[in-house]
């Protein structure tokens, strides 16, 4: 993450683009003098993924899903679906 001064945003914003879509970098540009003046430049692909994982961990129930899986694949309990299994 790196922050910048607007003005300089303004100056390099192709620069600044660039650099945060090749990188999934999150740049933060301050407006003012606080906090709630600043915005935050980010890639689609990054953008996504925070409000993917947002949803998923928005719930007690998807948590506690999300953790027995997590400590099944650590501990080699997975199986693959059967559309997956490519031995007949």
């Amino acid at each position: 993450m790196i922050a910048i001064p607007v003005t300089s945003l303004r100056q390099k914003l192709k620069t600044y683009l660039d650099r945060v879509s090749k990188s999934l970098e999150v740049i933060v540009v301050s407006r003012g003098s606080g906090e709630e003046d600043a915005v935050v430049i980010m890639s689609l692909k990054e953008y996504n993924a925070l409000t993917e994982t947002g949803y998923l961990m928005a719930t007690a129930k998807n948590r506690e899903r999300l953790r027995t899986s997590m400590e099944e694949l650590k501990a080699g309990k997975t199986t693959a679906p059967k559309a997956f299994n490519t031995k007949r």
